[in-house]
């Protein structure tokens, strides 16, 4: 529409001092809340974010992120808006916890599904490939053990037999790091299937 930004922003800060005159009432009776960062401009810069969970309305924001950007949130609040707060949500970022822990002792502090199933798939594909790792090395090992003769190995050669058998389980236990992805997908649906009709 042959609008400068500059002019759209000036349009919005407009039409939201009408809306709402006094953005402090957002920081009133929170009870639920997250807290998260997110970037712009390709990973350059970040944004703090939070976010009021029983009105699914962003609350406060500001540039950058850690722990110096997170205390300005806590320290705008009265002591019983501190004290309205009983849960806050995050990523499990040591900034995070540190301010939680600092401002609002008392409150429970949960971590999000989506960071905890990252850390459970690291953990497991970590573990199988130690696995596979040991069994790649059983299989070379016993691969050098039974020499195949030349030409066309016999169906029943039971030295074939045993390398195939060894290759098999290495192939198994590599090939299972997709199962892992669907079963942490799974449960991940699961967990918010069970999140949103809990509420």
């Amino acid at each position: 529409m042959r609008v400068d930004w500059e002019t759209i922003g000036r349009c919005v800060n407009r039409a939201l001092h009408d809306l709402e005159p006094e953005h402090s009432r957002r920081l009133d009776s929170l009870v639920n809340i997250g807290i998260d960062e997110t970037s712009y401009k390709k990973g350059h810069k970040y944004i703090t974010v939070i976010v009021n969970h029983d009105t699914n309305t962003v609350v406060w924001a500001s540039e950058d992120h850690g722990k110096s950007v997170l205390e300005k949130f806590y320290k705008q609040l009265t002591p019983e808006q501190l004290s309205s707060i009983k849960v806050v949500t995050g990523d499990g970022a040591k900034w995070i916890t540190e301010c939680v822990n600092e401002y609002t002792p008392d409150c429970a502090h949960c971590v999000d599904s989506f960071h905890v199933i990252e850390w459970a798939m690291t953990a497991l594909d970590e573990v199988r490939k130690d696995i596979w790792h040991d069994a790649y090395s059983e299989y070379k090992q016993v691969k050098k053990d039974n020499p195949c003769s030349k030409g066309r190995p016999k169906k029943d050669d039971p030295e074939l037999a045993i390398v195939k058998a060894a290759k098999a389980k290495a192939d198994e236990i590599k090939g299972s790091a997709y199962m892992i992805k669907v079963l942490c997908f799974l449960f991940d649906t699961k967990y918010h299937m069970h999140y949103i009709i809990s509420f």
